[in-house]
């Protein structure tokens, strides 16, 4: 196995594994390092919902959930990652939630990024399974897209290895130890002693502080969130496609806090529990028929992120959670046949990225939007980096 490479990324996450393909595209050679036998954290724990929508009209963040969006249905088109074009519909509840929609189609429109509205009889025609007491109209983005998070990046890696075979390598089950410059190289050590070389190294370790640079993640501003997720068993008929999100998800999205109109929502209209615990409500269908629901969301510095209540999935946010979900839709069958947490680093300025030297380059803390918006991120800051 050579030791020489253009590149070393370490951890296979989305943002690691997207900074791997673009560097990949622009003809570099490539080492992709995941201390697991696979990515085990938020990158496969979300909803697989991709939706630049949630995102300010106009951002660069929008724009890179516009490219992520565009590169993953041009990968889906030559080797099958398990993306589905079915879109992403937010539901409001009532006509204040309703008039902020109409506002942000508008800022949409002139930033020529489709939506429709639907009035509530519309909505309920797409989705007979929603209470009809719920719905007041909705707002849906066709050209939006819903992955299979557990499934997505292991396909793209399978990917990256049939279409750049003499350029890349992934090694698994391999943590880095340590990783340092030397001139104008990176040496990567891993844990079996063996020393790579690369002219930059990307580290896009998650939520992982301890092992590599501690001492500039413990002044780095970075906070984590613990999420409360859990899913259905197969629904017999009820059928939703697409990425659904509800009025709880209108007034936490960026895209529709930055609308004059948000100022019309009455906070109080926000059970105590659900703002207590970061409640919204979201549904997902997967291929097999269950529905993804939740989330709710915890908050703390990194230094005490093993205080979150870590091993626990608390059962009364579930039940918030459920309670909620019950309001808005009538499924076949409620039982749950999985409770998960999930856990992402987030940062006040939307993202970690620190440079070390100048060829070690740490970024993560990209929050909950990394399904969303690494895959376009990434083809940035890869340009940046390395020309």
């Amino acid at each position: 196995m050579q030791n020489q490479f253009d590149l070393i990324v370490v951890g296979a996450g989305a943002l690691g594994v997207f900074h791997a393909y673009h560097a990949l595209k622009a003809g570099k050679t490539v080492l992709l390092i995941e201390k697991d036998k696979r990515a085990q954290e938020a990158t496969v724990r979300n909803f697989g919902q991709v939706v630049p929508s949630g995102l300010v009209p106009g951002s660069e963040w929008h724009q890179y959930g516009r490219i992520a969006t565009a590169l993953y249905k041009e990968i889906q088109q030559e080797f099958n990652i398990g993306i589905r074009p079915n879109g992403t519909c937010y539901i409001a509840s009532n006509e204040q939630e309703m008039t902020v929609l109409e506002e942000l189609q508008q800022k949409f429109a002139a930033e020529d990024y489709q939506s429709s509205l639907w009035t509530a009889a519309e909505a309920l025609a797409h989705y007979p399974m929603l209470q009809k007491d719920y719905a007041a109209g909705a707002l849906f983005f066709p050209q939006e897209v819903s992955a299979e998070p557990e499934v997505l990046i292991h396909r793209v890696l399978e990917y990256l290895s049939f279409k750049f075979e003499d350029r890349f390598v992934h090694r698994n089950n391999c943590p880095v130890v340590d990783v340092a410059q030397n001139g104008t190289a990176v040496t990567v050590q891993v844990s079996d002693k063996k020393e790579y070389k690369a002219a930059h190294c990307f580290i896009c370790s998650g939520r992982e502080f301890k092992l590599l640079f501690p001492e500039v993640f413990a002044g780095s501003g970075l906070i984590v969130s613990k999420l409360n997720m859990m899913a259905t068993y197969p629904q017999q008929h009820t059928k939703l496609p697409g990425n659904i999100l509800t009025g709880l998800s209108i007034r936490r999205y960026e895209s529709f806090s930055s609308c004059d109109s948000y100022a019309l929502l009455d906070p109080a209209e926000v059970p105590a529990d659900c703002a207590a615990y970061g409640i919204h409500i979201l549904f997902k269908q997967r291929i097999d028929g269950s529905v993804i629901i939740g989330d709710s969301h915890q908050y703390a510095p990194i230094q005490e992120q093993d205080d979150l209540n870590i091993f626990y999935n608390d059962m009364a946010i579930n039940e918030v959670m459920l309670r909620e979900a019950k309001k808005i839709m009538q499924l076949d069958n409620w039982a749950i046949a999985q409770n998960w947490t999930g856990f992402y680093a987030q940062h006040e300025d939307e993202i970690f990225c620190h440079t070390i030297g100048d060829r070690i380059h740490i970024v993560t803390g990209i929050g909950g939007k990394g399904m969303t918006t690494a895959a376009g991120f990434a083809q940035h800051h890869v340009s940046a980096i390395l020309g």
